[in-house]
């Protein structure tokens, strides 16, 4: 998506994937800088262990615990959390005493929740173990099904991607509620296809993924990344 936009632009930029265990994060960063890198994308479990790195922070990255993008400045690694700022753009605020249950407990999930809470939601959490998320409710995970009436249900697991585990049931929004999945491949995840079957609006992993990256140009060059260029990259998931 950033490769095609930048072709757009007629920009000598590249976008690479660049392997980083935990343990290597500050020796690749500086190996990245060096070479003149300028800012990146960081994907789990990365998104937690870049937090000591930085010296400054936005206000979503404060909220979540957890950033996604970064750029290099004379003061150092600034970071934001552009998943935040792509899943605000797709949700209603809340009416009174509306509900959301937030599926996982890993940097989406910490995104989605701190977006949710803006909003109004009071959010739960439905995890194998207790997240460390204050103010935010937990449910074991094999208790995700118990019946609630929750007006928005994120999907922010792996679960339902190509290669990875599924399962049978969702827990599912109340009629004209919102189901979200962070799963961009494929884009018609099994949740959002069991979704269908209501009266509820739905948000797809590639719309966040496309407007993510949009977002991540505002921090690296002061403007959104053209839309239409990025979409363009997309093709095989859509």
């Amino acid at each position: 998506m950033h490769n095609a936009a930048f072709r757009a632009r007629g920009w000598t930029h590249w976008y690479i994937p660049i392997d980083c265990p935990p343990d290597e994060l500050d020796a690749k960063l500086g190996a990245f800088v060096a070479v003149g890198g300028r800012g990146a994308n960081l994907t789990r479990p990365l998104k937690e262990a870049i937090l000591p790195v930085l010296t400054g922070r936005s206000a979503w990255v404060e909220r979540a615990g957890a950033a996604n993008t970064i750029v290099w400045t004379d003061a150092g690694w600034q970071g934001d959390n552009t998943d935040c700022q792509a899943l605000e753009g797709q949700l209603p605020r809340a009416r009174s005493g509306a509900q959301a249950l937030v599926l996982g407990a890993g940097g989406a999930a910490r995104a989605s929740a701190a977006v949710l809470e803006m909003l109004g939601y009071r959010v739960t959490v439905a995890s194998r173990r207790r997240p460390a998320m204050p103010g935010v409710g937990w449910l074991p995970w094999d208790d995700r099904l118990d019946p609630a009436p929750w007006d928005v249900v994120v999907n922010a697991t792996p679960v339902g991607q190509a290669g990875e585990a599924q399962i049978a049931q969702w827990p599912m929004p109340v009629a004209h509620g919102t189901a979200v999945d962070w799963v961009y491949s494929p884009r018609r995840t099994p949740f959002l296809m069991a979704a269908e079957q209501y009266p509820i609006s739905r948000v797809d992993g590639l719309t966040l993924l496309v407007e993510q990256a949009r977002y991540a140009w505002r921090l690296w060059f002061g403007e959104l990344a053209p839309a239409d260029d990025m979409w363009s990259a997309t093709k095989p998931w859509q």
